[in-house]
């Protein structure tokens, strides 16, 4: 994996940019000017910055996903804890169109030099984010999508069953691809695998791997093409993951830096109104699991009964070194703020070290686990509840990477497809790969990895049932920060069972994103056909895609 440091291909993805209207009235002109001179290693290196930001951006810079997997909380301002956004048009699907003009140009431009191996990576891309409108969307065009030269200018949607048997198709020609180019791929401009063309497969065979698991339930022959793929080249080693680094730059537009660090976000305040959710500091701390200490910070004024702890302050260091103060308040309960959250069933996390913000709590900093000083708190303050380790605010750290797929994730797919009895082989085996990938990537110790697999609380139960939530649940705490995928399982699999935790209850978890508004205004017969399509056919987000039919 390599770091974001390529400046001036920002240039060239520029000129694939355009607003709502123009993704229909100047994509012709775009694709003809593509930088026709422009070598296939630099536009390389700009698909796959563009393309990974873009799944950074939904797993930790917006916090719609984050917050709908009760990852991430919002304590300030933010509907985010019970779904609003969800409510609104989103118009992720023209941001990644924008992408696809870029990769398609690409493609043309391969195609014209024989560049096989490019032209093979370029479609796995195109794949990406294909699947990623339509897993989101439902019906979305893919067919006559970018056709624009072709006098398509309002291309129509294709049925989701259509574009999945498409996407498929276009992987297994993506790898055709990759074996018979000859070319070399750049190991400076490669961001991602550093011109290791077997790992670009490997990518590949794991992608498909995941929308493949992802349509099981609609495949009459799931169990077939999972068992082919659990035997071909898959992203296996921990550190064979789809992701790149940060060189913690400026850079033109803040890019090569991580979005949390400084030069993203200058004020710890706009930083600390991100707070890890209850329902996932419960789960740490039940299976007493490292990770915490490497993302989470401790709280710093934890509340307990014991008069003697209070004013006792204690010091944490975590294994990346950053050293955290924290200073025991004895509750008082017959002060008359205190008493007023103990009654309302706010105050909930006394004599915790760890502590995360109720999912579903409205996102407002008085709120959360009965933090009531105002005074000392801030107008983002709550030292009731945990922050983000200070490794989130680096500019670059070693364990900072933006995300599309790691190995973990597919050891979890393979795990649940063994327990499923779609595949053969050993659900546990799978299981305990997936876990200990996730650990090693986040820096967790040899040592510490051997111990937390031998918790009685890890072991996978006998049952189908019971392996399936375990394999779940440790699916989800590895998918951190990789939130739209968390989400897409969450959504899939109703595992694991978090949909009333907290305030949630009465909250209905949504299904889709609504269609982009200009959708309705600028292609509207394509519209009313993929609406058409939904159950029940009413473009909001309770209706289900085919996927989910």
């Amino acid at each position: 994996m390599k770091s974001i440091k390529i400046f001036a291909i920002a240039a060239i993805a520029g000129l694939f940019a355009c607003s709502d209207d123009e993704l229909r009235t100047y994509d012709a002109l775009q694709k003809k000017d593509a930088v026709e001179s422009v070598n296939d290693p630099y536009l390389l290196a700009s698909i796959i910055k563009r393309t990974t930001l873009f799944y950074q951006k939904m797993g930790y810079d917006t916090r719609v996903l984050p917050g709908a997997v009760q990852h991430m909380e919002s304590n300030y301002q933010s509907g985010d804890n019970f779904y609003n956004a969800f409510r609104a048009p989103i118009t992720d699907m023209y941001t990644a169109m924008d992408i696809l003009k870029l990769i398609d140009g690409s493609i043309g431009l391969a195609e014209t030099r024989n560049s096989k191996t490019h032209q093979g990576i370029f479609r796995v891309f195109r794949v990406l984010l294909f699947s990623y409108m339509t897993d989101f969307y439902g019906d979305v065009y893919y067919s006559q999508a970018l056709k624009a030269r072709e006098g398509i200018l309002y291309p129509k949607y294709d049925k989701q069953a259509d574009i999945y048997t498409g996407l498929l198709k276009e992987l297994d020609d993506a790898n055709a691809l990759i074996d018979a180019g000859t070319e070399p791929v750049s190991e400076s401009y490669d961001l991602m695998f550093g011109g290791n063309k077997d790992k670009w497969k490997k990518f590949s065979n794991s992608l498909k791997l995941r929308l493949t698991m992802r349509a099981s339930g609609k495949l009459s022959d799931a169990g077939a093409r999972l068992t082919a793929l659990a035997s071909a080249p898959l992203l296996s080693d921990p550190t064979e993951n789809a992701s790149i680094g940060y060189i913690g730059t400026l850079g033109g537009d803040n890019s090569n830096s991580w979005t949390g660090g400084p030069l993203n976000w200058g004020t710890i305040d706009n930083f600390d109104t991100r707070r890890p959710c209850k329902t996932l500091i419960d789960k740490l701390t039940e299976l007493n699991d490292p990770r915490m200490q490497v993302w989470f910070a401790p709280v710093e004024k934890p509340w307990t009964s014991d008069r003697a702890k209070n004013g006792q302050t204690f010091t944490t260091t975590d294994p990346n070194g950053y050293t955290y103060t924290s200073t025991w308040e004895y509750i008082d309960r017959k002060n008359k703020d205190i008493a007023a959250y103990a009654t309302k069933d706010i105050l909930l996390d006394s004599n915790k070290v760890y502590v995360g913000f109720v999912a579903g709590m409205l996102a407002d900093w008085k709120n959360g686990n009965g933090h009531y000083d105002v005074a000392a708190g801030g107008a983002v303050g709550n030292f009731k509840v945990s922050k983000f380790s200070k490794l989130f605010r680096e500019n670059k750290h070693a364990l900072l990477k933006a995300q599309i797929m790691n190995s973990d994730e597919v050891q979890f797919i393979l795990a649940e497809a063994a327990a499923k009895g779609l595949i053969s082989g050993s659900a546990d085996t799978y299981y305990r790969k997936g876990i200990t990938n996730s650990l090693l990537r986040w820096g967790v110790s040899q040592d510490a990895v051997a111990k937390y697999l031998a918790q009685p609380g890890i072991a996978l139960p006998s049952d189908k049932a019971g392996q399936l939530a375990k394999i779940a649940d440790q699916k989800w705490i590895s998918l951190f920060l990789v939130s739209s995928e968390a989400y897409l399982d969450l959504r899939r699999t109703r595992l694991p069972n978090i949909f009333n935790n907290g305030r949630l209850n009465g909250f209905q978890f949504p299904e889709r994103y609504r269609y982009p508004g200009n959708e309705l205004g600028q292609n509207k017969e394509a519209y009313d056909l993929g609406v058409g399509t939904l159950s029940p056919a009413v473009d909001d987000q309770f209706s289900k895609m085919w996927l989910l039919q």
